[in-house]
């Protein structure tokens, strides 16, 4: 045991070393792929400002080249130093356009570069996030799990659990970590990014920096709704201050303004003193299930029931969406991981969980969730 203790703490602490490694890498390769985010904004507005030059400047050049051919039919009545200055003129012209259709193709080349550059950028971030994710997995099994589940756990059925909810933190830590990232990571990051471009704009274009700051306030209100949202979802407050009954209700409301999706709620029965990890786990249904038809059945309303009765609480999902096939999702769950969730959530209460569903009819989702086992 003590050698096998030592082989633990040498990989962990390789793997632990080897995440940082990646960490840095993630950190520069996102820190190069904003600086060149930043270089394009700022390329497209003076790629903008060029693209007009051009144009004024062609119109300019054709207007002297006219000249210069009025002068060159006429030459009777110009003299000599009138015709040279035309001609000089429709010269200069032509040369400035010329420098600025360069300019054009030049900044069009580097945005050209730096849109694929940015590209390439992004997948190597993505690939670094799954690294991390892989590593962070590999040392919760190493740190909170190996030895923990030798000393713990004599069965391989009991063995299979613990590393069932290892796998499932694992699984939220991913879940919330996307949230933050795919949200109020990416509006800040966009926020912080506009905010420069006004700090060029204040220079010569002070209505557009009103415009902005104002998009930028909506912007900054948006991102404060997902945090609440993110918070409200990992720890549902009115929980720890409100009945079971309320703290859904409060929930459907979020859930009809975030996803645009109708919700009927009816309740039988009297609201009973759950355990805290009763009431929680029945939360948890109803939010897994509610948000499992929001990203997959494409259903314009949902109803939800739930009947209290004296030992137990039987709950109803129903929508009205696109439907699927519940043996070949609940077999191969994919990203219908969701569903496999709540079934292992409500039999580990010693529960009963069904699922009905047609193609094109929609989904009834039910479940049973006794008070005290």
């Amino acid at each position: 045991m003590k050698r096998l203790s030592e082989v633990f703490d040498a990989t962990l602490r390789a793997v632990e070393k080897g995440k940082e490694e990646i960490f840095n890498i993630y950190e520069t390769t996102k820190a190069e792929s904003q600086r060149l985010e930043k270089e394009l904004a700022f390329l497209n507005i003076e790629l903008s400002d060029t693209i007009k030059k051009v144009d004024l400047q062609y119109k300019k050049e054709k207007h002297m080249r006219q000249k210069l051919l009025e002068v060159n039919k006429n030459f009777q009545i110009y003299n000599e130093q009138q015709m040279m200055d035309a001609y000089a003129e429709a010269k200069d012209s032509q040369l400035e356009l010329k420098l600025l259709q360069s300019k054009e193709l030049q900044l069009r080349a580097r945005r050209d570069e730096i849109e694929r550059s940015l590209k390439n950028l992004e997948e190597t971030v993505k690939q670094a996030e799954n690294l991390i994710n892989q590593i962070s997995l590999a040392i919760s099994l190493l740190r909170d799990g190996i030895t923990e589940i030798s000393q713990c756990f004599s069965d391989d059925q009991n063995k299979e659990i613990a590393l069932r909810i290892m796998k499932a933190q694992e699984e939220e830590r991913r879940r919330v970590a996307r949230e933050v990232h795919d949200g109020p990571a990416q509006s800040l990051a966009n926020i912080v990014l506009r905010l420069e471009i006004v700090e060029k704009l204040l220079k010569f274009d002070y209505d557009k920096v009103i415009e902005e700051l104002q998009d930028l306030k909506c912007l900054v209100r948006n991102n404060l709704k997902d945090i609440r949202r993110i918070i409200f979802d990992l720890r549902p407050i009115n929980l720890d201050h409100q009945g079971i009954v309320d703290a859904i209700r409060n929930y459907i409301v979020n859930y009809q303004r975030t996803y645009g999706i109708s919700c009927q709620i009816l309740i039988e029965g009297q609201d009973k003193r759950l355990t805290p990890s009763v009431k929680l786990a029945l939360f948890r249904l109803v939010q897994e299930g509610l948000t499992n038809v929001a990203k997959h059945a494409e259903s314009p309303k949902v109803d939800l029931n739930l009947v209290f009765l004296e030992e137990k609480v039987v709950g109803k999902i129903i929508d009205y969406g696109k439907g699927f096939d519940p043996k070949e999702v609940l077999e191969n769950p994919g990203e219908h991981f969701g569903l496999v969730g709540i079934r292992e959530r409500v039999e580990m209460f010693s529960g009963k969980f069904s699922l009905n569903s047609v193609k094109g009819k929609g989904t009834v989702f039910e479940f049973e969730l006794p008070y005290s086992k």
